[in-house]
Order: C-alpha cells, then structure tokens, then sequence
C-alpha cells in the first residue's frame, strides 16, 4: 500500500521511570488500574496523536506520561 511508510505511530512514555518507561498494557478492573510496562520495541502505539493524548490524560493520576512521536 503506498504512502504506509509515511504513517507516524505515538506511544507513551512515563517521565520518572528509568527502567521500561513505555507503556506497554494498561487493564481497568473493578479494583483499578493496572499499567504495565516495557522497553521502546514492547510500546503500545497509537494511530493518532489526539488518541495518545487522551490515555495520557486518562493516567495523569499514575505519573507524568507523555508523547514520543516516532516515524
């Protein structure tokens, strides 16, 4: 198809973390949150920016998320 490599992906990194800071899974349950973590290749993406922005808002309680744009 023409035009995919042009196709920019955003995940979510956690500003404070060291070790794995991109998100990776996140689970909402009965008793929570659960977000779990990975390195860059194991990163949840997102088609679009406005999406990746609402789950950073959805878990600003949990820590300091922000974008990382990737091409």
């Amino acid at each position: 198809m023409e035009g995919l490599d042009k196709v920019k992906c955003y995940s979510l990194k956690h500003g404070s973390k060291k070790d794995k800071p991109f998100v990776r899974e996140v689970k909402v349950s009965c008793a929570g949150i659960d977000i779990f973590y990975g390195n860059e290749r194991q990163a949840m993406r997102f088609a679009s920016r406005a999406a990746a922005i609402h789950v950073s808002r959805a878990l600003k309680d949990y820590g300091n998320f922000y974008l990382i744009e990737e091409d």
